[in-house]
């Protein structure tokens, strides 16, 4: 049972809602991860110090607010592993997309998937969402294979999308019908 609202995946999982008090916590993960993160996350070079990790989840907490944001913080047993998130959240057209990450300590463990597919439910049962999407480099083995084991149709790929560390990067993308 967890201290935070949250979504349960497990007794011991869940999707729990950023608190601004979290920073210190989602700050340290993320450093603690830098090697393992930093090759398809382009928050990274510029998240160096606790204040941006407190405006990153202002930030969210704000686009919450207004309907285009959702972000959740993987937990397990309340300790923050990983994050999810709905984001450019399209209500009219009932759409959004999905991100997510986690701390390398947890990969492989089918938890990103758990939490991913906890977050579809989530959208199309509470939020009434129709679509959601999944953008995943070409070159991140793992995030393809969460869109696909969760059930994701690959769309296709678009070519030189993001330019990410001084390069463009190809991009898979993914969707899920309700």
């Amino acid at each position: 049972m967890s201290k935070y609202i949250h979504l349960a995946i497990t007794e011991q999982l869940n999707l729990i809602v950023p608190e601004i008090q979290m920073a210190e916590e989602l700050f340290q993960l993320v450093d603690s991860d830098r090697e393992h993160l930093r090759p398809f996350l382009s928050f990274l070079d510029s998240a160096r110090e606790v204040e941006v990790q407190r405006k990153f989840i202002q930030t969210k907490l704000h686009g919450a607010a207004k309907g285009t944001d959702k972000l959740f913080f993987i937990a397990m047993d309340d300790k923050i592993i990983g994050s999810i998130d709905l984001h450019t959240i399209d209500l009219k057209n009932q759409k959004a997309e999905i991100g997510y990450w986690i701390h390398s300590a947890y990969t492989k463990q089918h938890i990103t998937s758990k939490a991913v597919k906890r977050l579809c439910q989530y959208a199309f049962e509470t939020l009434g969402l129709n679509k959601l999407t999944i953008m995943a480099d070409t070159e991140n083995i793992a995030s393809n294979a969460v869109a696909k084991s969760c059930g994701f149709t690959l769309l296709g790929t678009r070519k030189q999308d993001i330019y990410l560390h001084d390069a463009f990067c190809d991009m898979n993308e993914y969707y899920l019908l309700k």
